[in-house]
């Protein structure tokens, strides 16, 4: 770990992991983190570190942040935007890479998933 710091932990995400009957229509999934995953320095890896699956098959993603914000909280926060409209009743899973890594140069050093299921057409979005 750089500087003897404290590695980069996920925190949590909105859907929660194992959420059920999340609208299909959802358009952003916020995954949480401990430190600033969104500086300019360390962006382009982290976004690229992101996936998501619909069983074993990839789902096309935007991977967005906010930038320049004096808000920190916000520095901690990454966007996962499903190209199209999900599939009702069906699983999905978003795989955040080991080497997501935060301004200080930690890592998460570790694969996570975040697991969660679309419920029928016609749920409203809670996000």
């Amino acid at each position: 770990m750089p500087n003897g710091g404290r590695p980069l932990n996920f925190v949590r995400s909105v859907p929660a992991r194992g959420s059920r009957n999340v609208s299909p229509a959802i358009r952003t999934i916020t995954l949480f983190f401990d430190k600033n995953v969104v500086n300019d320095a360390v962006w382009i890896n982290n976004r690229n570190q992101i996936r998501m699956f619909r069983g074993s098959t990839r789902v096309a993603i935007r991977v967005t942040r906010i930038r320049d914000t004096v808000d920190f909280s916000q520095r901690r926060k990454i966007f996962v935007h499903p190209v199209n409209r999900l599939r009702a009743n069906t699983r999905y899973t978003i795989v955040i890479g080991r080497n997501l890594r935060s301004k200080a140069g930690e890592t998460l050093g570790q694969t996570v998933r975040v697991s969660f299921t679309t419920g029928p057409t016609g749920i409203i979005p809670t996000e």
